[in-house]
């Protein structure tokens, strides 16, 4: 079937309508995405202790997994612990939607965000704010060991 610019000049319109009303649909008849805080259990008051979370290693890295929820106004929290080596980074340059915040434990790490780099040490928080490119690196001489404390969500 052929359709002239006419033909494609009335069609247009209609489109633009079926976007608009697809966009205005409430949030809560979309269907959830896979990931979407809506699927995440609600956060109980509950202790996580240290040495009973699983470790994860990736190289001359750890990790653990400390929890993944949502608040009880639906808010996604996410934590998790990281073992660096001296020398070694925690991941690629990356960015997201959700803010997060760096608390460090032990040892010394250089976070690099949207390019300036800001040393931290026991007991140094860093902020990352939404959508920075960041990263981080062990400059120290030891292991370092942080926390990562995030709130927010990705799938919006």
């Amino acid at each position: 079937m052929k359709y002239s610019r006419r033909d494609l000049g009335r069609l247009l319109p209609a489109l633009a309508a079926v976007g608009a009303s697809a966009q205005s649909t409430p949030q809560e008849t979309q269907p959830a995405a896979d990931n979407s805080v809506e699927k995440l259990p609600v956060m109980r008051t509950k202790a996580f202790h240290f040495d009973e979370i699983p470790v994860t290693t990736n190289g001359k890295n750890k990790s653990r997994r400390m929890f993944t929820a949502k608040t009880h106004t639906g808010f996604k929290m996410e934590s998790h612990q990281s073992d660096i080596a001296p020398g070694e980074v925690n991941h690629p340059p990356h960015q997201h939607l959700r803010e997060e915040m760096m608390l460090i434990r032990e040892g010394t790490m250089e976070l690099t965000i949207s390019g300036k780099p800001y040393r931290l040490g026991p007991g140094d928080v860093g902020v990352i704010g939404s959508n920075e490119i960041h990263n981080a690196k062990n400059v120290g001489t030891t292991r370092a060991q942080y926390f990562i404390v995030n709130i927010g969500r990705d799938d919006v």
